[in-house]
């Protein structure tokens, strides 16, 4: 009802102004001059408006004074200083969601002025393959957000690829309602980074609800984790990349420390840390997303489906093989005593070796040095 009241009187006041007002010809009068220009805080500002820019933009079809208010009653030369366009007049819902958002930036910064072109348009500084560039003006002075962004894997695609299927600013944190991560109604606080994550990854996302961490997240979203807790949120990896596939473990141990640490000490994880990305991690025996408890018959990880699961890297996997345990602790003498006491007798023999040989190769090495002393020269 707001807008239409002001529409209303918007046009109304149109109508009344003179019929001798100032008409879009007669702007260009001057403003087809490339040299007309002011100076704003000791900066020089140009006044120049390309006629055929204009005319093919969205405002393409309005008069001048459509938007600058202070041309209404002006019959010949306007105010040096004009008033700012009001674009509220025609796009109030937009702009009440800017202000409500708190973001900064003027329409003008990220429209444009007089080139203004459909989000649809491919040269539209707000069409998915330029937001981020436009965002990035300002971010990328401030803030390490625009350079994490172009070296992940959704920057790579729209910047590389021109692939406009991927993921923008706007498309994650909106368009006008632009808020912080820290606050309740933004699309990138934590309790709605899901669903805003899933609006281009359904399927991951509904995946992800029947899971482990779905239904803790449900039970408790402060604790739970969510797509950012795995997945950058600027600098995305593609997760078929080497790099990530590497740094699957650190992701994991942010909240399984314990867990991490055992895996560490096993073959996979040790090979892990020599860089190998071929060696099962984490989510080649739970799952990435599809994650259940072990007790869970669907889980990848139930005595049912270990087989499966491990002879996705061994082919002759069979019952005696799934024995293998790949989160036992050698230091946890309660849970696992036989390993436990192993360690502890091979580290004893271990040391005992060392010890009985050093002292021998010492003695000996005494012995010899006593003997070239001695002028002998023998060995013995």
């Amino acid at each position: 009802m707001r807008r239409i009241v002001r529409i209303s009187v918007f046009l109304l006041l149109i109508a009344a102004s003179p019929a001798l007002a100032l008409t879009t010809s007669d702007c260009y009068d001057c403003h087809s001059d490339d040299t007309l220009a002011k100076t704003v805080r000791g900066q020089e500002v140009s006044l120049f408006v390309d006629e055929e820019v204009y005319t093919n933009s969205v405002h393409g079809d309005m008069d001048c004074a459509d938007c600058h208010e202070d041309l209404w009653d002006v019959e010949d030369m306007h105010e040096e200083e004009l008033q700012a366009v009001d674009c509220g007049n025609c796009h109030d819902d937009a702009v009440e969601e800017v202000e409500a958002g708190g973001h900064m930036a003027e329409c003008i910064d990220c429209h444009g002025k007089h080139d203004i072109l459909s989000g649809d348009d491919p040269d539209s500084a707000v069409n998915d393959l330029k937001a981020s560039s436009t965002c990035c003006a300002c971010h990328s002075e401030y803030d390490s957000s625009c350079s994490y962004w172009e070296e992940g894997v959704h920057g790579r695609l729209l910047i590389e690829d021109a692939e406009d299927l991927s993921a923008a600013c706007n498309d994650c944190h909106g368009s006008h309602d632009i808020r912080g991560a820290d606050e309740e109604e933004s699309t990138v606080a934590r309790h709605r980074i899901n669903e805003t994550c899933g609006v281009c990854h359904p399927d991951v996302l509904e995946t992800y609800q029947s899971s482990i961490h779905g239904d803790a997240f449900e039970g408790n979203g402060d604790e739970a984790p969510v797509c950012t807790s795995c997945h950058s949120p600027h600098r995305t990896e593609a997760a078929l990349e080497e790099q990530f596939q590497l740094t699957v473990v650190e992701r994991c141990s942010a909240c399984h420390e314990e867990m991490s640490y055992s895996f560490s000490k096993n073959f996979h994880g040790q090979r892990t840390w020599l860089g190998d990305a071929k060696v099962a991690q984490c989510i080649e025996c739970h799952g990435a997303h599809e994650i259940l408890p072990g007790d869970d018959p669907d889980s990848m990880i139930h005595p049912d489906n270990l087989v499966a699961t491990c002879g996705q890297c061994h082919s002759g996997a069979n019952v005696n093989f799934i024995q293998y345990m790949p989160h036992a602790d050698y230091h946890d003498a309660d849970h696992y005593p036989m390993l436990y006491y192993l360690y502890v007798a091979m580290v004893f023999l271990l040391f005992s070796v060392f010890f009985f040989f050093g002292i021998h190769t010492l003695l000996w090495f005494l012995r010899t040095f006593k003997a070239y002393r001695n002028g002998s020269g023998e060995d013995h």
